[in-house]
């Protein structure tokens, strides 16, 4: 561990960090204290812990590297309680193969400290397996090897030469690797094994290679400084780990950088390490017989060994520091930029917005909590979860919702069969048209308070629904938790370029004042003139918002505007802008980025179809895997592969009082098979295509948000889909599909709405079709304008 720790400071001062080491065991005086175990550590905890104090203080953060036994209790909680207390990240490292001894003795008092640090990481999959027995959630942060200073010999000695990297500990056993080496002597008489490493089994393991007669074979290195290894293992034929518990050997990593094959035991974390006969061997521990036939099928076999040397050398370059570096720097950044815990934000974050949510009926406090939590589990917990929450809608379903009734009995379909989140397919696609022809079929009989919602979505067709309080509580939850990603929170002052469905007309009293007390200012996105503008520009700059919300193409036509005005927006201190409801370009995230000097953080959702997914930091698009089931389909309904396109459909989990199960977005995106650098166990959408709006232009050149005019169309129930096209200024053509004709009146209304927003002169022209024609590349645009801005 201490050669981890110089190797990683090394690491990060090269990549431009400033590093300070606080040593546990700096070389003590006078000589004779060292000796006794006690004293020595007694002697060194006042000043390992006045050192801490005061490196902490120029932290911004501190990583602190644990082990079991009392160098936890005596080091790594006391690191964890200076640095809270200091009010610094922490990022807690632990390592040993014998924490799950030590938590079984101790789990209690380990844990208490374990969750108080910010990030808990570990070098393997096995460490994160015992940590999670105890509720822990750790991010796997593999162990580094230097490829440059470990690299194989130009050509092996062929001397039969064994080598240990272990200390002499009883943990490590030796000892049953000297009765192996005996073993191995009879058919190699030429063999040696070197051990490097020092500690207090030397007396007692001098005498067994005595007695087994192997004084002149074996040679105890002693303490070997790191800088020398790499001339041990170029004379090296073989490795030998013969552990008793362990969890990621260093030693394994160095001797595979080295092309030295390797024998272990496979104890612990080794099996997560090593594939047996792939890239190593792997025997039961304390088996002398076992270990000495392993060593003679590598020493005895060359091909065998320059295939496991080989394997092995692949295998290290997972863990040079390129390939850890993004796994460490995203647990940094995670820290670093975690919410606030004190001030105005604090407050209404923790005390404020949960009574509104409480006054409200809505859990989203509770369910943002548990999220936060479970967002760190393994992908296998979450399609658990996902599974078990999936056989409880279908239930439900069947027996509270008549259009569900009716389709499981039309189809044959068992909710209680339902045992692979894979058997939702057997259940047809719903389409929007399904939900508007049978609407008060999908309200369940149980279903408490409702409200109605309508959305356009991005096939033009209106969609009127029903969402409940328990639906609306787990989408402010997903949200929520996606916004504190970024380390804003709600109660940080936010701006909010957003199309609100009373988008001309002033807020009501109540929405006002809640706003207020959130710090949220909203910027209808309609009215876009220069004056308007000028305005939002105006308001921006008093507000200093922390975070903007909105349309990404709202938000660059504000930043076009700012440039043309000469306006720098750069030291507003915005920290994040978070971007949905319209596919965001490159272009755009370069631009809103370069503006703001802040990330753009991209959302994917709707009102429909819930939270879908959100961007972290490290640029990962989660999906809220806990309530949103993705399937990506082609043409004729199957999966496409992880990374090909195709429609996006999705099942809502938490939908009960309106069901919304294997819905048709209109969208269309893939999956990422590639895990996130964050360390979070939530799937990946690769990427989100066709949602794409515009804008339009007024007769006196004020431009505005196509859904300025959507929302004149998409409440109304003799609209079933529709799509708009500006011709020129003078003239606008609506494409509508109507249920059974429109009725003059209605059509009066639309055309005096619509000339209210673009002028009382333009030309609105009224189109009934049958049917609404996709675009060329087969996606769907409900607005297009021709008049150059």
């Amino acid at each position: 561990m201490a050669n981890q720790t110089v190797q990683l400071a090394a690491l990060l001062r090269e990549a431009g960090a400033h590093v300070e080491l606080v040593q546990v065991n700096p070389p003590w005086r006078p000589v004779w204290a060292a000796r006794i175990r006690g004293l020595r550590a007694a002697l060194r905890l006042p000043p390992y812990l006045w050192h801490l104090w005061r490196a902490s203080g120029r932290a911004q953060l501190l990583h602190v590297m644990a082990n079991s036994g009392w160098s936890w209790h005596l080091h790594a909680a006391p690191a964890i309680w200076i640095g809270r207390l200091r009010g610094k990240g922490v990022v807690l490292n632990y390592r040993g193969g014998e924490a799950p001894a030590f938590l079984a003795r101790s789990a209690a008092s380990v844990c208490f400290s374990l969750r108080r640090a910010h990030a808990v990481i570990v070098p393997s999959a096995y460490l994160a397996r015992v940590f999670r027995q105890h509720g822990i959630a750790t991010h796997i942060v593999p162990n580094i090897v230097n490829l440059q200073r470990f690299i194989p010999a130009p050509q092996r000695p062929g001397r039969a030469g064994i080598l240990i990297a272990r200390h002499l500990e009883p943990l490590y056993d030796h000892a049953t690797a000297l009765r192996a080496f005996a073993l191995v002597r009879k058919q190699l008489p030429h063999a040696s094994l070197t051990i490097c490493g020092e500690g207090p089994e030397l007396p007692r393991l001098q005498m067994l290679a005595e007695a087994l007669q192997l004084q002149t074979t074996v040679h105890f290195a002693g303490k070997t400084d790191n800088a020398a290894m790499p001339d041990y293992y170029r004379q090296a034929d073989l490795a030998l780990n013969p552990s008793l518990a362990d969890n990621m050997p260093i030693s394994v990593l160095e001797a595979w950088a080295s092309a030295v094959p390797v024998v272990s035991t496979n104890v612990g974390g080794v099996p997560d390490l090593i594939r047996d006969d792939v890239d190593g061997l792997l025997i039961p521990p304390g088996d002398p017989h076992a270990m000495a036939r392993a060593i003679l099928a590598i020493l005895t076999d060359a091909p065998t060994a320059r295939r496991l040397a080989a394997a092995g050398q692949a295998a290290a370059r997972r863990f040079s520091w390129p390939g850890v570096a993004p796994l460490l720097f995203a647990q940094y950044r995670r820290v670093l930029i975690r919410p606030r815990r004190l001030g105005y934000t604090a407050l209404v974050s923790g005390a404020l917005f949960p009574l509104h949510e409480w006054f409200k009926r809505h859990r989203s406090p509770m369910l943002r909590r548990r999220m936060e939590a479970s967002q760190w589990w393994p992908r296998e917990q979450i399609e658990t979860l996902q599974l078990q929450r999936l056989r409880a809608l279908l239930l439900h379903a069947s027996e509270h919702v008549p259009y569900y009734r009716q389709l499981y009995a039309r189809t044959g379909f068992d909710a209680t069969r339902v045992h692979d989140l894979r058997d939702l397919r057997l259940l047809p696609i719903l389409r929007k048209p399904h939900i508007n022809d049978h609407r008060d079929d999908f309200c369940a009989d149980d279903a408490g308070d409702m409200k109605r919602f309508t959305t356009g979505g991005s096939s033009g067709e209106p969609l009127i629904f029903y969402l409940g309080k328990q639906r609306i509580s787990h989408d402010v939850a997903a949200k929520w938790r996606a916004t504190r990603w970024w380390g804003v929170d709600i109660g940080d002052r936010e701006a909010v370029m957003w199309g609100s469905p009373i988008e001309l007309h002033a807020q009501d009293l109540w929405r006002a004042r809640r706003d207020r007390v959130m710090r949220s200012d909203l910027l209808p996105a309609f009215d876009l003139s220069p004056a308007r503008l000028d305005e939002y520009l105006a308001r921006l700059r008093k507000q200093r918002p922390a975070m903007l919300f909105g349309y990404p193409s709202v938000m660059c036509l504000l930043v076009q505007h700012a440039q043309s005005r000469g306006v720098a927006l750069d030291r507003l201190g915005v920290r994040v802008v978070f971007v949905t409801a319209e596919r965001l370009y490159e272009d755009q995230r370069a631009l809103l980025s370069a503006a703001f000097a802040a990330p753009v953080a991209n959302g994917y959702g709707g009102r429909d179809a819930g939270f879908i997914a959100h961007e972290c930091p490290e640029g990962g698009l989660h999906i809220t895997a806990e309530d949103v089931i993705v399937e990506i389909l082609d043409a004729s309904g199957q999966p496409v592969p992880a990374g090909e396109s195709g429609a996006i459909v999705i099942t809502h989990l938490a939908s009960y009082d309106f069901p919304f199960i294997r819905y048709a977005t209109g969208d269309v995106g893939a999956l990422d098979p590639s895990p996130c650098p964050c360390g979070r166990g939530l799937p990946l959408l690769q990427r989100v295509e066709g949602r794409v709006t515009d804008f339009v232009v007024a007769r006196d050149g004020t431009v505005m948000h196509g859904l300025a005019l959507i929302y004149i169309l998409r409440d109304l129930p003799q609209v079933r889909a529709f799509k708009i096209i500006q011709e020129t200024l003078d003239c606008t053509r609506v494409l509508l599909v109507s249920v059974d004709g429109l009725p003059p009146s209605l059509r009066l209304s639309i055309v005096t709405q619509f000339r209210a927003r673009l002028g009382e002169t333009v030309d609105i022209v009224i189109e009934e079709v049958t049917a609404i024609p996709a675009e060329a590349s087969g996606k769907h645009r409900y607005v297009i304008s021709k008049v150059s801005r």
